[in-house]
Formats: structure tokens, C-alpha cells, sequence
């Protein structure tokens, strides 16, 4: 929400997008939080999935579906790689979604998504 401020009001997109990526963060939660996954963790990350890109789909709007789906793609399989998910994965996906809604253009996309990660205190620079 912090990276869609001074975006145009009248476009209810960044709210849409944030509330789809919340969902998202509740399926890796689910998925991943803990030291193994139940199954039921699995089912609620699966839902909180599907969740997010019903909520994306709802904008009617393709692009949002595509980017959505590979960060799904992309988290998971870094996580099945045993990797780490940071804001650094998200950050081109998320810049992405931005420069859907704003056309600004990808890098300032990416640099709102940076500034307003350094806004909270993430330090990533």
C-alpha cells in the first residue's frame, strides 16, 4: 500500500493487489511457518492461494492473473528448494503488479516497492 501512494484515488487496483498478496502471505504462512506442514496447513495455504488469485482475477485483468501465478510459482519453488522467500523474491513480481496499475514503467516501479520497504524499516536499500 505504501508503494501505491500519490497513485491516481479513482483506481481501486493497489487496494485489490494488496489484499491479493495478503492472501498470498497466508498461504506461505500456512505452508511454511512452521518445522513441517499438516495437513491441514495445507489445505488453509492452498485456499488462501487460491484466495489471492480469485482476488486478482476479480480486476479482470490478465496480466495481474500472470504475475500473480508465477510469484505463487516462483515462492514455492524456492521454498521446495529449500531456500528462503525474502522481499528481494517478491520485489520484481510486486514491481510488476505496480507498474500494471501506475504505467510508470518497471524500474520506478521497482523503486517505489524498494522505497517503501526502507519505509518500514526492511533495510534492503
Amino acid at each position: 500500500m505504501r508503494a501505491v501512494a500519490g497513485l491516481p484515488e479513482e483506481d481501486p487496483s493497489g487496494r485489490v493487489v494488496a489484499k491479493a498478496l495478503g492472501y498470498l502471505q497466508q498461504g506461505f504462512d500456512a505452508h511454511y511457518a512452521g518445522a513441517g506442514a499438516s495437513d491441514d496447513d495445507i489445505l488453509v495455504g492452498d485456499n488462501a492461494y487460491a484466495l489471492s488469485v480469485e482476488t486478482i482475477a476479480r480486476l479482470d485483468e490478465p496480466r495481474f492473473v500472470a504475475v500473480a501465478s508465477r510469484m505463487i510459482r516462483d515462492g514455492a519453488g524456492r521454498i521446495a528448494a529449500g531456500e528462503r522467500v525474502t522481499l528481494e523474491t517478491w520485489t520484481p513480481h510486486l514491481a510488476g503488479l505496480l507498474d500494471i496499475i501506475s504505467g510508470e514503467g518497471a524500474q520506478r516501479s521497482e523503486e517505489r516497492i524498494r522505497r517503501a520497504a526502507r519505509d518500514l524499516g526492511d533495510g534492503l536499500g
